[in-house]
């Protein structure tokens, strides 16, 4: 029963992704390494923390989990050294599905590592910078890019893209005369000067409440909301952690409700929200169903231990939600 209902709302937008049958996530992979604290210590403070078992990360590559477990196809694009860790890293994700083919190296860079410490029951991620000022994409890679459903990616990762002689926006914006949507996370927005042009070349945005309250600057949310989708963004996502999310697009706003659970690690609650946002988007016309089961998948996520928690089947999530009491899609 639980395929027969995305079964019965598939879209195939009026012709739009025939033959774009895989999407590209362009951006970081890394190892996380865990620690547990008793609270979080101040300035020059000292506190004994127990060492958790690393656990596979990365911001954009906890996204391609989430997605390629739905059966979807994955390119994943990134630029890494060749040394042990970034081998164990794409390995992995061979074995979720992924084809890492695209994957680019440069034995200049340190290693990609975050460093997770769990306190007061939530986490505090460091991200250590590898660096990066540019990646150089083959026409190959591009071409690749323009034949996908979606690229999903954040301006931090997007940015550095050089192909050939065009830069990063010139890349977005040929990518997206092809059909391609771009999906960005913004959850917590880094934005330097002059990145206002990015935002014009979103067709899909996320944002957590951290992030968008960097973004709107003291606008309202209606105020920020209309200016993204003035740009030609369709739809713009804030999560609000156990409150939920809320979703906007030119007709509809929709604010979908939180679910309570029992919380052991949110790392990679937003990831995986987003790429479930995506896939279930893919089957169903009705946003306010889709956001339902992105919210799911993300609060069933945090009750697993390590960023890669809400890598699950369709049918799982499926089945959490009924466990829930939350709609499924019966009505449509």
């Amino acid at each position: 029963m639980t395929s027969l209902i995305f079964q019965m709302c598939t879209k195939d937008h009026g012709g739009l992704f025939m033959n774009k049958d895989y999407s590209f996530f362009v951006g970081d992979v890394a190892l996380d390494e865990y620690y547990r604290a008793p609270y979080w210590p101040n300035i020059r403070e000292k506190v004994l923390v127990e060492a958790l078992p690393p656990q596979m990360g990365g911001s954009i590559a906890n996204a391609a989990c989430v997605y390629t477990a739905y059966n979807e196809s994955v390119y994943f694009l990134s630029l890494l050294n060749s040394g042990n860790i970034s081998q164990i890293l794409c390995e992995d994700l061979r074995k979720q599905g992924i084809d890492t083919s695209y994957v680019l190296y440069d034995d200049t860079l340190p290693d990609a590592k975050n460093i997770i410490i769990l306190a007061e029951d939530d986490h505090t991620l460091f991200i250590p910078t590898l660096g990066i000022q540019q990646i150089e994409i083959t026409q190959e890679i591009l071409n690749a890019m323009c034949r996908a459903k979606y690229v999903y990616t954040t301006i931090v990762e997007i940015r550095p893209l050089r192909c050939g002689k065009m830069n990063a926006i010139e890349i977005i914006k040929k990518i997206r005369e092809s059909g391609t949507k771009i999906v960005c996370d913004l959850d917590v927005v880094n934005i330097e000067k002059g990145d206002e042009i990015f935002f014009e070349e979103i067709d899909i945005a996320f944002f957590n409440k951290v992030g968008f309250d960097v973004y709107r600057n003291g606008a309202t949310y209606e105020q920020a909301v209309s200016r993204l989708l003035g740009y030609g963004t369709e739809i713009v996502v804030v999560t609000l952690a156990e409150e939920g999310c809320l979703v906007y697009t030119k007709d509809q706003n929709i604010q979908v409700q939180g679910i309570s659970v029992d919380v052991v690690d949110v790392t990679g609650a937003g990831d995986t929200f987003c790429s479930s946002f995506m896939y279930a988007m893919n089957k169903c016309d009705d946003l306010r169903m889709v956001g339902n089961f992105a919210n799911a998948a993300a609060a069933r996520a945090v009750t697993i231990m390590g960023a890669r928690g809400g890598v699950a089947s369709s049918q799982t999530i499926l089945e959490f939600m009924k466990e829930k009491g939350i709609e499924t899609g019966t009505e449509i």
